[in-house]
């Protein structure tokens, strides 16, 4: 087995952060903004990236996404997407989207950042939305 690796960046300030959000017209969750607070980004599991806010900045500015849709990362074969039209409302807003799709074709992950992140840390970065035991055979006491 393969150990994790985690590349961190340097903490993203609050101006940088509010750059963002001015620059791309939206308002990013609370959640997210610490994790640019602490991180500003990171690299894991070989092919997991969470840009830093220049990185949002630099790769939303060539996407065609409508307005509130913020692209945050990548993943092996897809891309993470905050959805701010759903953060502002306190629902799920963290998407998945295959790099061959457009937005209307987005999995919802029905979760916010911090959730959403402590799962994909959990299942070592793999795609743990697709998963699906089946349940009676999983978990052992599931039928009591």
């Amino acid at each position: 087995m393969e150990d994790a690796a985690f590349q961190f960046r340097d903490p993203a300030s609050p101006l940088e952060v509010s750059s963002l959000e001015k620059k791309l017209g939206v308002t990013l969750p609370n959640d997210y903004k610490e994790f640019l607070f602490n991180y500003n980004g990171m690299e894991m599991f070989n092919g997991v990236e969470l840009l830093s806010t220049e990185g949002i900045i630099e790769f939303n500015e060539v996407q065609d996404f409508p307005k509130g849709y913020v692209l945050i990362g990548y993943h092996y074969d897809g891309r993470y997407v905050v959805d701010t039209n759903k953060s502002n409302k306190g629902l799920g807003y963290m998407m998945y989207l295959d790099s061959i799709d457009d937005i209307e074709d987005a999995v919802y992950l029905d979760s916010n950042f911090e959730v959403w992140f402590d799962m994909l840390v959990s299942s070592n970065g793999t795609k743990y939305w697709e998963v699906t035991p089946k349940t009676q055979e999983y978990y052992k006491y599931v039928s009591e």
